[in-house]
């Protein structure tokens, strides 16, 4: 009797196990849209730029978010951002642009909108000249390889972007060092680049790119980049170089791989002037 008491107690663990397990991978090709919220704080950030909000979209991909993309219009607007910024692969060869006009149109009005390209805008078929009549319908800022000073409240910041450049090699020809004279953001869709970009003392760069490692697996992170690379180095989150610290986006759109556990994200920073200098 008592054996047999056990031999059920086994299985019905087991079961449990099983179950859990199964739930586990089910519930993880479920990834919704979600808002991911940094402070970063640093004496260099000027006083008046005190509360300032960055709202980043990476990787978008043209990527269906309810009716007219309006859940991410909304997601967006909750974040009440002083500047947009899209970090890249707003486009691609596989899908119709009808998407990001719904989305340019639903936050044109929010705040102002700045953008660079990713690799996906250069893809034979993407229809980078409707993309560049959008930007200029809807008053965009092209970024790519360009400076531009953000003022407010007395206080001016330097926001500067970077065309994609495939290798670090050509990327170094056309990188400037920060401009110490300023707080400085860098736009930049590959965050694989981090490494060859840090030297040049960028406070604050923003990239995407990587989909957040796309399979995602407790206490390792993202596994796996869009180059079928397996542990990338910086899959999603904050990461520090020397003096400078970078946001990787995990992105909204899809790769060939699904993600798995890797939530689709629009990322909010809040820059802070402090004494401190380290982002939470």
């Amino acid at each position: 009797m008592k054996f047999k008491n056990r031999t059920i107690k086994k299985s019905t663990i087991l079961l449990i196990i099983f179950g859990l397990f199964l739930f586990y991978i089910i519930s993880g090709f479920y990834n919704p849209l979600t808002v991911t919220e940094y402070s970063y704080t640093s004496s260099k950030v000027p006083a008046g730029f005190d509360g300032f909000r960055i709202t980043q979209i990476s990787d978008f991909h043209c990527k269906d978010f309810g009716k007219q993309e309006d859940k991410l219009i909304q997601a967006i607007r909750d974040t009440n951002p002083d500047i947009i910024v899209f970090t890249g692969d707003s486009i691609d060869d596989e899908h119709p642009i009808d998407n990001y006009a719904y989305l340019l149109e639903g936050i044109k009005d929010i705040a102002p909108i700045y953008y660079i390209n990713g690799n996906h805008e250069y893809d034979k078929l993407a229809p980078l000249e409707e993309s560049l009549a959008l930007h200029k319908k809807y008053n965009v800022i092209d970024m790519n390889d360009y400076s531009v000073v953000l003022r407010r409240n007395g206080d001016s910041i330097l926001l500067s972007g970077l065309d994609f450049r495939l290798t670090m090699m050509n990327l170094r020809n056309d990188i400037d060092y920060a401009n110490t004279s300023y707080f400085n953001i860098l736009l930049y869709h590959g965050t694989d680049k981090f490494d060859g970009i840090a030297p040049y003392n960028y406070d604050l760069v923003l990239s995407g790119h990587t989909h957040g490692g796309i399979i995602c697996l407790p206490f390792i992170g993202g596994i796996i980049n869009n180059r079928k690379e397996f542990f990338p180095k910086y899959d999603s989150g904050i990461f520090t170089v020397g003096q400078s610290t970078m946001i990787s986006s995990r992105g909204l759109g899809d790769a060939d791989v699904p993600r798995f556990h890797n939530p689709r994200e629009v990322v909010c920073i809040t820059l802070h002037s402090a004494a401190s200098e380290s982002p939470k």
